[in-house]
């Protein structure tokens, strides 16, 4: 008795392809890679700043951990990468917002600091300390600016610095 190849091959895919989806591990990279994004858009003020991308991307992790809870790695590992994806939108869309928030806090404050200028110069002819009194605000607001702009330069200072050539 003579078994055909297609008897033996075809039982032999089936079994090997049953233990490769049955063995299947977490998708851990993506896990994490999923979770720093999502950190990060947190960090921006996603809920804030741009909370449609920011449901969006927390309904995604439920969905994510709900299919690792069911050991759907497959469906997991997909469902991570669409966390990522939404984390870094959420990210762009906060910071985007923030920056637009920023600006306008910015040129009131400068507006303000105008206005005191022009106050003080206005008042100096006539009485020195009304002029004093006026200019006594700027300050605060330059160390304002002065603290936001650190603030806004401290990540490219935390950014990997090329090696050093030899």
């Amino acid at each position: 008795m003579k078994l055909s190849p297609v008897r033996v091959v075809v039982p032999l895919l089936a079994a090997v392809s049953l233990l490769t989806f049955a063995c299947a591990s977490p998708p851990e990279a993506e896990k994490k890679a999923a979770d720093a994004a999502v950190s990060a858009a947190t960090a921006a003020g996603a809920e804030k700043y741009a909370p449609s991308e920011f449901s969006a991307m927390t309904a995604a992790v439920k969905k994510a951990e709900s299919e690792m809870s069911r050991k759907a790695y497959k469906e997991a590992k997909a469902s991570y990468e669409a966390v990522k994806d939404l984390a870094e939108k959420a990210t762009k869309a906060a910071a985007k917002k923030l920056k637009a928030d920023q600006k306008a806090a910015w040129d009131t404050d400068a507006k303000g600091v105008a206005e005191a200028l022009e106050g003080a110069r206005a008042a100096v002819a006539t009485d020195a300390a009304a002029a004093k009194a006026k200019l006594a605000s700027i300050p605060a607001v330059l160390d304002k600016w002065a603290a936001d702009l650190a603030a806004l330069a401290a990540p490219a200072k935390d950014a990997k610095k090329p090696a050093a050539t030899k």
